[in-house]
């Protein structure tokens, strides 16, 4: 993309787009990259040009994940509570924008406290991390009955 004569990327678009939302920009807790935070929590991580990652909370991505999925356009990490979104068009900023007012609402720390990540953001986790299918939640969800008591 460009701006006039100068490449413009779509990382620092983002940057822009939310210069008058109540984040402040800081650097990633995992570099390189640049992170948008709510109160000292990192809600977004842009660690390429072309990535960004959204910390949505596990709940959210719940009730979301078809949608999400959906779209072509987002990888759901629901274990982790990130979503990464693929930005290529003006639309993917548009849906980029929802996401994060999203994630301000799940981690608005004046509506309830705040929800750190479980665990890293997903361009941090080393190697691939396949989505749990129906079939181990249904596993888990029997091995976990088995163990209560009577």
């Amino acid at each position: 993309m460009r701006l006039g004569n100068r490449p413009i990327s779509y990382a620092d678009l983002v940057i822009d787009r939310f210069q008058n939302w109540p984040l402040t920009e800081c650097r990633v807790q995992h570099p390189p990259g640049r992170a948008l935070a709510l109160h000292g929590l990192q809600v977004l991580h842009l660690h390429r040009d072309d990535l960004a990652e959204v910390f949505l909370t596990g709940p959210v991505i719940d009730r979301l994940d078809t949608a999400l999925s959906a779209s072509g356009r987002v990888d759901v990490f629901a274990d982790t509570g990130w979503v990464q979104v693929h930005l290529d068009t003006e639309g993917d900023l548009f849906l980029l924008q929802s996401l994060v007012s999203l994630a301000i609402q799940a981690n608005d720390p004046a509506s309830h406290p705040i929800r750190p990540a479980v665990t890293d953001c997903p361009a941090y986790v080393r190697g691939p991390v396949p989505a749990p299918s129906w079939r181990d939640r249904r596993v888990r969800v029997r091995r976990g009955r088995a163990n209560l008591a009577v």
